[in-house]
C-alpha cells in the first residue's frame, strides 16, 4: 500500500510538477499579494511565478536562502527600520538608565556623516559626546551650533583612536573596519561587525508585532522583516515609533531592563559614584 502510494505520488509529480496559487488579502487599506508555490520535481519555475504579478512591483519578500539571480525579481532589502529601532532602544534606555549627562562618555562613529539628528539627540543624556567621522568638517559645523543653541560642546575627529576610552560606542551603520575596543567595550550597531569586534556587540532591536498586521502576514515571513517592507515600500506610518523591549548580543537576548543595568556597569564615573555611596 505504501509503495503504491509512493508511485502515485511520483507519477503525480511528472504531470503536475508543482502547486501555485495566489491571493490578495487586504486590511487597513494594506494590500498583500501572496503567492504560495511548492515545488515537487525539477526547479522553481519562476516564468509560472511571474504572470501572477503582473501589473505588481517585483521587489518581493522572501527567505534568504531562495535565490533570485537570473529572475524577474529582487528580494526586499533595507535598513531604515532596523536603524530607527536601534535608535530607538538607545534613547530609551538611557533615559531609563537616568545616568548624570557629566557622568556618561559616548562615542559615535559615524564615517559618511549620515546620522547628526541621532547625534545631536544624544546630547539629552551625554556633555561628554566624541563624533568620529570621515566628513569631519560637517561635525565642527554642528558642534559648533550645539555650543551656541545647546551650551553643549563635541569633540570631533576623523581618528578612529578617538573612539576610545568611552562608556558606550554607539555605530548605527555596519561596522566595516577594525575599531579600538577592548573586551570591556559595549558597542551599539545596527548589524553584527563585518569583521572581529571586540567588546560586547549590541543588535537585533526587536519591537513587538501590532496585532492589526498579523491578518496581512504571511506565516513563513519572519515579523521583522515583514514590519521593515510595510514601512519603506508601503510608508505605513508610526512603525517608526515604536519602542523595542530587547536586543540580542551573539545568540543571547537582552530586555531592555537588562541593559539598562549593563549601561550603567559599564558607566565607570557613575559606577565609581555609587560606589562611593554605598561605602
Amino acid at each position: 500500500k505504501d509503495e503504491l502510494c509512493s508511485f502515485m505520488q511520483k507519477l503525480k509529480a511528472i504531470f503536475r510538477p508543482y502547486e501555485i496559487s495566489a491571493n490578495i488579502i487586504t486590511k487597513n487599506d494594506i494590500a498583500v499579494l501572496h503567492i504560495r508555490y511548492n515545488q515537487k520535481r525539477g526547479g522553481i519555475r519562476f516564468n509560472k511565478i511571474y504572470k501572477y504579478t503582473v501589473g505588481a512591483p517585483k521587489t518581493v519578500l522572501c527567505s534568504n536562502d531562495l535565490s533570485l539571480s537570473d529572475t524577474p525579481f529582487t528580494r526586499f532589502e533595507s535598513d531604515e527600520l532596523n536603524i530607527q529601532m536601534m535608535k530607538n532602544f538607545i534613547c530609551s534606555a538611557l533615559k531609563t538608565a537616568d545616568i548624570p549627562p557629566s557622568k556618561l562618555k559616548i562615542s559615535f562613529f559615524d564615517p559618511t556623516a549620515e546620522y547628526p539628528l541621532f547625534a545631536e539627540k544624544l546630547l539629552n543624556y551625554t556633555s561628554c559626546l566624541t563624533v568620529v567621522s570621515s566628513m569631519p568638517k560637517f561635525y565642527e559645523n554642528e558642534s559648533e551650533r550645539h555650543l551656541n543653541e545647546l551650551g553643549v560642546s563635541t569633540i570631533v575627529s576623523n581618528s578612529i583612536e578617538k573612539l576610545t576610552p568611552c562608556d558606550i560606542l554607539i555605530c548605527p551603520s555596519k561596522i566595516k573596519v577594525h575599531l579600538p575596543t577592548k573586551t570591556s567595550s559595549l558597542i551599539f550597531t545596527s548589524h553584527r561587525p563585518l569583521v572581529n569586534v571586540s567588546g560586547t556587540v549590541i543588535t537585533g532591536y526587536r519591537p513587538e508585532f501590532p496585532v492589526k498586521f498579523k491578518e496581512i502576514k504571511p506565516e513563513c515571513v519572519e515579523d521583522f522583516y515583514f514590519l521593515s517592507a510595510l514601512y519603506t515600500l508601503c510608508g505605513i506610518t508610526g512603525l517608526e515609533k515604536l519602542n523595542p523591549q530587547s536586543c540580542e548580543c551573539d545568540t543571547a537576548k537582552f530586555s531592555l531592563e537588562q541593559m539598562v543595568k549593563m549601561i550603567k556597569t559599564h558607566c565607570v564615573a557613575y559606577s565609581a559614584e555609587k560606589q562611593k555611596e554605598i561605602c
